[in-house]
C-alpha cells in the first residue's frame, strides 16, 4: 500500500508517566515531590507549544524490508516512522546552556513521553484499520530492542519516506530528531508475539528504575 501520513492530531502525556520515566519514588520527601510536580506541570505546558506530532507508516509483507530477515514469514507487517518534530530538543539545549539543568532534564523526559504517546497514537490507526478487516495486531517492535538489530532501522527508512514528516538518520542508525520512534507491527487473525516487543516487561534487567511492574 502507499504510505499513510499522519498529522494534525494531538497526544495527551500523562505527567505520571513522566514521573516514572524520572525515576521518581512515591516515597520521596513531600516537598521535593510537590517542586517536581511543579516543574512537570510547567514542561507540559511549554511542550504544548512545541511538539508537533507527525508520523507515516505502510502495510507491506514482511519480507519486503530491505535487509532484514526477521518478518520475512510475516505475511502483513505495518511499519512506522513517527516523531513529535525538533523544537522541543531546541528548547531542551537553550535551557541546558542557560544552566537550567533541571528544567532540561524534565522537559526532555516530557518530550520522551510525547513521542511515546504519537506511537502509541498510531498504533491505534493499525489496530482500527486491522479491525475493519476482521484482524488483530500484535504488539509494537522497534530496532534495537530484543533480537531486533539497531542497524536494520535503515531498512525502514528505504521502505518510507520519513523525509516527509522531517525524520532522517544518522550513520549510527540513530534517528533525528531524537524524539521520534520507528516501529513494526504484525497484522493478521493469530499475530505473532514478537521478541523484538519495545516493552519494560520483556527487559532482563531488573534493577532498572523505569521498569514496569507487571
Amino acid at each position: 500500500m502507499e504510505p499513510v501520513l499522519l498529522e494534525d492530531f494531538n497526544v495527551q502525556v500523562d505527567p505520571s508517566e513522566v514521573k516514572r520515566l524520572l525515576g521518581h519514588r512515591e516515597d520521596e520527601h513531600a516537598a521535593a515531590s510537590e517542586r517536581l510536580d511543579g516543574i512537570i506541570a510547567d514542561s507540559l505546558q511549554v511542550a504544548e507549544g512545541l511538539i508537533a506530532p507527525k508520523g507515516i507508516y505502510t502495510v507491506t509483507a514482511g519480507c519486503d524490508l530491505p535487509g532484514s530477515t526477521i518478518f520475512e514469514k510475516l505475511e502483513r507487517v505495518a511499519f512506522c516512522v513517527c516523531t513529535i518534530g525538533p523544537a522541543l530538543e531546541r528548547e531542551v539545549s537553550v535551557l541546558t546552556g542557560r544552566g537550567d539543568l533541571l528544567y532540561a532534564v524534565v522537559l526532555d523526559t516530557v518530550g520522551s513521553a510525547a513521542a511515546e504517546a504519537v506511537a502509541e497514537y498510531i498504533d491505534g490507526k493499525i489496530q482500527e484499520e486491522a479491525g475493519r478487516e476482521g484482524l488483530k495486531t500484535s504488539c509494537r517492535a522497534s530496532p534495537g530492542y530484543g533480537d531486533w538489530d539497531l542497524r536494520e532501522q535503515a531498512g525502514i527508512f528505504q521502505l518510507l519516506p520519513a523525509d516527509r514528516i522531517g525524520v532522517t538518520l544518522t550513520e549510527s542508525f540513530m534517528m533525528v530528531p531524537r524524539k521520534s520512534v520507528s516501529f513494526a507491527i504484525h497484522i493478521a487473525e493469530r499475530p505473532a508475539r514478537m521478541r523484538s516487543e519495545n516493552s519494560c516487561r520483556n527487559c532482563d534487567r531488573v534493577d532498572c528504575p523505569y521498569r514496569l511492574l507487571a
